[in-house]
């Protein structure tokens, strides 16, 4: 067998002690940077309109709980909060399968706060025109929307579909349209939908039962809103884009804003999940394989909110998951949300270069600290 000599080598041009030293300036600096970030210059800029638009959902939200209460007993179990916009698990007017613990971090004021800086964000100002899609998956998230779009003082053109998803706005006589209708009654909100469809597969109920769909249609008339009645998937996608674009005006949308999954919203299986939640100004190519309303507005180079993965926003903006007692509001980090100072950033990111720089290609610092100036004799390779 043959011997081998194990070679051990370490370069000399820097030594142990400069890695320690670039090591601990590393951390130094990511620590100041963390250190003296600023508050979210569009939270500071928004911050009254944030709180207006979250009181706005706490009031809604007290008058939907009697009338809830009304039409069907509300279930603490399931909606600890009983806000009243919690549904059942299934019902004649429900469209696919949801997650209980997203629709409960749907239940608090202070979204309409995220919808406001998401919004702001996406460049929407007082007197912009805002596409706008609602289903009955999320009631929370939709009043959250409306509240922030009158907060800011947004024109925008609203189409719903009247079904939901389990959990969501499914109890037939107090749908999404319902709900609204009687917020509007009560003049806590003012805005209307200019269409509604039936919404589930194809945007016209295939999924539904007959009496599903008899169910959403008089929810539809009780609100008195045109209603869409698309022959097919691309039909559905057609009739969307053709409202939002009659209702412009011919101005641009400074936004389009979409609460849920709705298929004609997103596309199918394997193309919804190519559009991610939260603020978006572009998509893979992937995502416009299939004619869709958000793939729409992206090409027409229009911001996309879109609130879906809910708990993950949640987390992303600071507000508790599933919460079972009404939280206050004005309490969540929304509201305390900070940024870093970008330009001391780059001058710090230049300060370590420099040091960097220094250890490996300075002549005169690795002269040093090869010891030439003690008797010319430098730190050798070891070997």
């Amino acid at each position: 067998m043959k011997n081998y000599t194990k070679i051990y080598w370490r370069s000399s041009q820097v030594p142990t002690w400069g890695l320690v030293f670039l090591a601990l300036a590393a951390i130094a600096i990511f620590l100041i940077a963390e250190g003296v970030q600023k508050r979210d210059p569009v939270v500071e800029e928004n911050y009254a309109t944030m709180v207006t638009a979250s009181r706005t959902v706490r009031d809604a939200i007290e008058v939907i709980r009697p009338i809830r209460g009304q039409v069907q007993a509300i279930n603490p179990e399931f909606d600890p909060q009983r806000s009243g916009l919690i549904g059942v698990a299934s019902s004649i007017v429900t469209t696919t399968r949801g997650g209980l613990e997203s629709k409960q971090t749907s239940v608090n004021p202070n979204w309409a706060a995220v919808a406001v800086k998401l919004m702001a964000q996406a460049g929407v100002q007082e007197g912009d025109l805002v596409a706008v899609a609602v289903s009955g998956s999320f009631p929370g998230l939709n009043l959250a929307v409306y509240a922030a779009l009158e907060a800011m003082g947004a024109e925008p053109v609203i189409i719903a579909s009247g079904s939901s998803s389990q959990w969501g706005a499914n109890v037939p006589d107090m749908l999404w349209l319902d709900m609204e209708r009687e917020l509007r009654n009560a003049g806590v909100i003012s805005l209307k939908p200019v269409a509604a469809s039936i919404g589930g597969v194809e945007d016209r109920g295939v999924d539904l039962p007959r009496d599903g769909v008899a169910s959403v249609r008089r929810s539809i008339e009780r609100a008195d809103i045109r209603f869409l009645q698309p022959g097919s998937y691309q039909e559905a996608v057609a009739d969307r884009i053709a409202l939002y674009r009659e209702h412009s005006g011919g101005r641009k949308y400074a936004a389009f804003v979409n609460v849920g999954g709705g298929a004609t919203i997103v596309g199918p299986p394997g193309i919804d999940s190519q559009f991610r939640s939260g603020l978006q100004f572009n998509a893979p190519a992937r995502a416009f394989a299939v004619d869709t309303v958000m793939g729409y507005f992206l090409r027409e180079r229009v911001p996309v909110i879109h609130f879906i993965g809910v708990n993950n926003l949640a987390e992303r903006h600071g507000l508790p998951i599933a919460p079972e007692e009404a939280v206050p509001v004005g309490a969540g980090g929304v509201y305390t949300a900070t940024t870093y100072r970008r330009g001391l950033a780059l001058i710090l990111g230049l300060v370590l270069i420099g040091f960097t720089w220094l250890m490996v290609y300075s002549d005169g610092v690795g002269t040093f600290w090869r010891g030439k100036g003690k008797g010319g004799k430098g730190v050798r390779p070891m070997v």
